[in-house]
C-alpha cells in the first residue's frame, strides 16, 4: 500500500510533463534502466535473543531481484523531466525459524525511481542555478559505498544510523520527496533541500537542509551541511507529545514494562540505611523527534596531489571520511553526551590497478550506548530509545520508576569491504563483506527494525550481478 502514493505521483508527473511539453517542437527522450539479482548470507549474528520466530539470523541466506526503467525528457528551454518505475522481489521472512525453513515467501514491492521536473540556468553539468521538484535521487557523498551519509538518512532522536549493501541512498533511486535548489560557482556548490518524510512514520513531516561542497584544487574536496530534521511536523503533538500522551506504557510486546514512551525519566539515587542505592526522585524530561544534524566530510586523491601516474586506476588510493553530530541539543540520561552522538567514518580505496573498478574499505566508530533499533519509534512514535527488557530501577517501596538501556560499547565499530567491476560498459559485478547496520526485516521478523549485526565480530557477505543501460 505504501507504493500507491509513489505510483500516483508518477502518473501526476506524467501529466505535468505532457503540459510542459505542449509548446516544444521536439521532445528528446532517453531511456535508462537496470535489472539485477542479488544474494548473500549472514555469517555470524549475535541477535539470537530467543528461540522464537526470526530471532536467530546465523547462517541465514538472503536474496532479492528486481528491475527498473526511467525516461528522461529534454523539454527545451532549460526544462527536463524524469519519470520511472521499478519493482523489487524480496523474501518476507528469512530462514532461522523452524516454521519457515522450507517455505520461502516472496513479495514484489513497486517503487518510483524518480518523478521530477528540473529547470536549469547555464550548463547542465555545472549550473549557475538549478531547481528540481518531485521525487528524485540525491547523494552528497558519492565516495561512500556503505557507511556514512548521516545527514540525510537515519533519525536524530533516537540516533539511528542506516547502512547496508547498495541501499537506495547510494543508487539512482528516489530518496528525496520535495525540492532541491542548487547553485554553483567555480569549485563551490550548494544545495538547499526541502524533504517530506516518506520512509519512517510519521510521514510527510518537512525537513530543511543545506549542503555544500568545495573543491579546493584537483584532488581535494571538502563538504559540510546541516539538516533541521522534521522541522515542520504534520501533527506537532505526535512529534513532541510532552507529558500528556495517551499511552504511557509501551504497546510493544517485547517491552511491556517500558515507562518511557513520551518522555525520559531521569532518576536520582540516594543511599539507604543499608548502604544500597535507591531511586529517590524522578525528573520528567520531554523532547521531540525533531532535531538538527550537522555533517562534515572530506575527499583526497593522492594521485592528483602528487602527480602520480602509472598502473593505478582512477579511483585507487582515494581517502575519504565523514563525521556527523546527530542532534545538537542534549537531553539527560540517553542523549547527554555529544561525543556519543557523533558517528565517524573513514574510507580508503585500495589499489587494484585496473583489475577492479574499486575496492573500498570503510570503517566507522559510533559510541552510541543506546539500543540501535527503531521499532519503538514506529510503534509509539517515540523519540526515546527502546530499552532492553528486565533492566528496571525500583524505589524503596519496590515500584518500578525507571528503565536503563544496555551499554552497547561492544558494537561501537563497523566496517565494510566493497568491490565492483563493470564489464562491457553495461554488466556490473559487485560484492561486499561487512559488519554494518544491516536490518533484515520481514513479515515474521520481530523486531524488524533492529540491527542484525549487534557485535563487533558479526558479519555477512553479499554479491550482485546487474545489467545497466
Amino acid at each position: 500500500m505504501r507504493a500507491l502514493p509513489g505510483i500516483a505521483l508518477a502518473f501526476g508527473f506524467a501529466a505535468a510533463l505532457a503540459c510542459v511539453a505542449q509548446g516544444a517542437e521536439e521532445i528528446k527522450i532517453q531511456y535508462h534502466g537496470a535489472g539485477w539479482i542479488q544474494g548473500g548470507r549472514i555469517g555470524k549474528s549475535s541477535d539470537t535473543l530467543t528461540d522464537g520466530k526470526g530471532q536467530n539470523f546465523n547462517d541465514n541466506w538472503t536474496q532479492n531481484t528486481g528491475g527498473q526503467i526511467t525516461a528522461v525528457a529534454d523539454l527545451g528551454g532549460g526544462w527536463e523531466g524524469g519519470l520511472g518505475l521499478g519493482a523489487i522481489q524480496i523474501p518476507r521472512w528469512y530462514r532461522g525459524s523452524p516454521d519457515h525453513d522450507n517455505a520461502p515467501y516472496l513479495a514484489w514491492s513497486p517503487y518510483v525511481t524518480e518523478a521530477r521536473l528540473t529547470y536549469t540556468v547555464g550548463d547542465a553539468g555545472h549550473p549557475a542555478f538549478q531547481a528540481t521538484a518531485g521525487s528524485f535521487h540525491f547523494n552528497y557523498n558519492p565516495d561512500s559505498k556503505d557507511l556514512g551519509l548521516y545527514l540525510l538518512r537515519g533519525m536524530v532522536y533516537p540516533g539511528i544510523v542506516i547502512s547496508g549493501f547498495e541501499t537506495k541512498d547510494v543508487l539512482p533511486i528516489a530518496n528525496v520527496f520535495g525540492l532541491d535548489a542548487r547553485h554553483e560557482m567555480g569549485g563551490y556548490r550548494g544545495d538547499f533541500l526541502v524533504n517530506a518524510e516518506t520512509d519512517i512514520n510519521p510521514y510527510f513531516d518537512l525537513s530543511f537542509a543545506y549542503i555544500m561542497r568545495y573543491r579546493i584544487r584537483e584532488g581535494i574536496e571538502i563538504g559540510a551541511g546541516a539538516n533541521w530534521y522534521r522541522a515542520l511536523p504534520q501533527v506537532s503533538e505526535r512529534n513532541s507529545p510532552g507529558k500528556d500522551c495517551k499511552d504511557t506504557v509501551s504497546v510493544l510486546g517485547v517491552d511491556p514494562g517500558d515507562h518511557e514512551v513520551c518522555y525520559i525519566l531521569d532518576t536520582a539515587f540516594v543511599k539507604t540505611a543499608g548502604g544500597a542505592d535507591s531511586a529517590a526522585s524522578v525528573d520528567t524530561i520531554t523532547g521531540s523527534l525533531s532535531g538538527v544534524k550537522l555533517m562534515g566530510r572530506f575527499s583526497i586523491d593522492p594521485k592528483s596531489l602528487l602527480g602520480i601516474s602509472g598502473p593505478f586506476g582512477p579511483k585507487d588510493l582515494l581517502i575519504y571520511g565523514e563525521v556527523a553530530l546527530l542532534g545538537v541539543k542534549s537531553y539527560k540520561k540517553y542523549y547527554d553526551n555529544a561525543l556519543r552522538r557523533m558517528p565517524v567514518m573513514l574510507g580508503f580505496n585500495l589499489p587494484v590497478f585496473g583489475h577492479l573498478d574499486e575496492l573500498s574499505l570503510e570503517v566507522e566508530y559510533y559510541a552510541n550506548r543506546n539500543t540501535t533499533d527503531y521499532e519503538k519509534e514506529l510503534e509509539d512514535i517515540s523519540w526515546v530509545p527502546r530499552p532492553k527488557a528486565g533492566l528496571e530501577i525500583t524505589n524503596a517501596s519496590g515500584a518500578v520508576v525507571d528503565t536503563f538501556h544496555t551499554d552497547t560499547r561492544g558494537d561501537n565499530w563497523k566496517w565494510a569491504l566493497y568491490a565492483s567491476k563493470v564489464v562491457g560498459g553495461h554488466l556490473k559485478f559487485s560484492g561486499q563483506v561487512a559488519n554494518d547496520h544491516l536490518r533484515t526485516g520481514g513479515f515474521y521478523l520481530r523486531p524488524a527494525q533492529s540491527e542484525t549485526l549487534s557485535d563487533t565480530f558479526d558479519w555477512y557477505w553479499m554479491c550482485k550481478v546487474a545489467y545497466y543501460f
